[in-house]
């Protein structure tokens, strides 16, 4: 466990923001969609610092999470408090996730799944984590949005520009060439890139897995950007074209089930 004396002002911060996220908008949007969290089992698939999933314990359910991140495994392990919730490392790859011999009810994956190799197979694993009731809530901002290459993680203000992702060799050439830039950020910028993981996309996915999307939600202003002091904005009807969700919706939900 680390010691909560090193743990940074930013670390705490985001756990913070991401306690924020999931209790003030996808708790609430659960709730909205009957979906029960109070005594159900809930595994919190790539839970970074650990907000999220102790806003989820918060909220009753019973929780658990793991993270490829050993250092962040050891924030969570810390921020938790007194709650009792169990955290590993653990990767998505792996031939056994952490805490796989639980049936849950509800599995989160919070802006995990479009970083992912390997969608299909991730997807089809986890689904065979759930209770018969149980279901998957997913979030991914779509790639052909604004910031779908999450090119905001870039120092340089030009390559924040919304779209840029989008020109002509702009990851590919441009990208690789810019100076100061942390190598591990480029990778996965480029990373994205290669896969694009639009809505259209994951929802075709999911059909060939044998799984069915019971809910969706799109959002304008992601609840993600409330840590940009942006106050999030459904898409509304907007949501159901399929072009233009792609390109203006910043964020959305998926409830996935059997």
């Amino acid at each position: 466990m680390s010691d909560p004396a090193v743990i940074t002002d930013h670390a705490r911060r985001y756990w913070r923001y991401e306690y924020d996220v999931s209790w003030r908008y996808m708790i609430p949007l659960l709730r909205r969609w009957s979906t029960l969290l109070e005594g159900r089992r809930l595994l919190d698939a790539g839970c970074g610092e650990g907000g999220g999933v102790c806003a989820m314990h918060d909220a009753g359910a019973m929780c658990a999470g793991f993270d490829i991140d050993a250092g962040r495994i050891q924030i969570a392990d810390t921020l938790k408090g007194t709650r009792a919730i169990p955290f590993a490392v653990g990767s998505l790859y792996d031939d056994r996730f952490p805490f796989d011999d639980t049936r849950y009810n509800l599995i989160v994956l919070h802006d995990v799944f479009e970083h992912l190799d390997h969608k299909e197979i991730v997807l089809r694993r986890l689904a065979g984590l759930l209770a018969p009731d149980g279901v998957l809530l997913l979030t991914f901002p779509p790639y052909f949005s604004a910031f779908g290459a999450h090119q905001q993680q870039l120092s340089a203000p030009f390559a924040r520009i919304p779209f840029v992702h989008l020109l002509p060799f702009a990851l590919t050439q441009v990208l690789p060439r810019m100076r100061g830039e942390s190598p591990p950020v480029v990778a996965e910028i480029q990373k994205l890139g290669r896969l694009k993981m639009g809505m259209g996309k994951f929802e075709a996915l999911v059909q060939r897995s044998g799984l069915r999307i019971a809910q969706r939600q799109e959002y304008l202003v992601s609840p993600n950007h409330i840590r940009f002091g942006l106050t999030p904005l459904q898409a509304g009807i907007l949501g159901a074209v399929p072009l233009l969700r792609e390109i203006l919706c910043s964020g959305v939900v998926y409830l996935v089930g059997r």
